[in-house]
């Protein structure tokens, strides 16, 4: 008597399966770059948009209290300053500091016809003055303040 061994037959995977598993592949890659890119690009943004270019604030000519006279300041905390500042709006980010995705950031303050603006960090003050009507950006950056005229807010 002979033995003959039953045929088994493998599982092919048919069409259906394959299209599940090059999706589940395709959202396993695809998912986390997409996120990755994402940051990125939001990273990217603000760098470009937030960076002003222009000419340094002038030194203060008047004192602050000829230009603010018995008016109360508008103050305000952000990125570890002090700002104030008598006339206007101002528009604040924390921007990426860096070229590749990073958490470590510098601050900028957007102002709308400040005349006047005082930054108080680590208990020392700088005044500027970009004058009436003038938009100023201020940047605290690695424990220093600087002031250029420009910016694009609207007031």
């Amino acid at each position: 008597m002979t033995f003959v061994a039953p045929i088994v037959r493998k599982a092919r995977r048919g069409a259906t399966t394959q299209v599940t598993l090059v999706t589940v592949v395709g959202l396993a890659v695809g998912l986390p770059s997409w996120g990755v890119y994402a940051f990125w690009a939001h990273q990217h943004g603000l760098r470009r948009d937030w960076e002003i270019k222009g000419p340094p604030c002038p030194p203060p000519k008047d004192s602050w209290d000829a230009i603010v006279l018995k008016r109360a300041p508008h103050t305000f905390k952000y990125g570890g300053a002090d700002f104030a500042h008598p006339f206007g709006g101002a528009d604040c980010a924390s921007v990426p500091d860096g070229r590749f995705p990073t958490r470590d950031a510098y601050y900028v303050c957007q102002f709308t016809g400040p005349v006047m603006i005082a930054v108080t960090l680590a208990g020392r003050t700088s005044l500027f003055e970009p004058g009436y009507g003038r938009h100023a950006a201020v940047s605290v950056r690695k424990g220093r303040v600087a002031c250029v005229l420009g910016g694009w807010t609207q007031a």
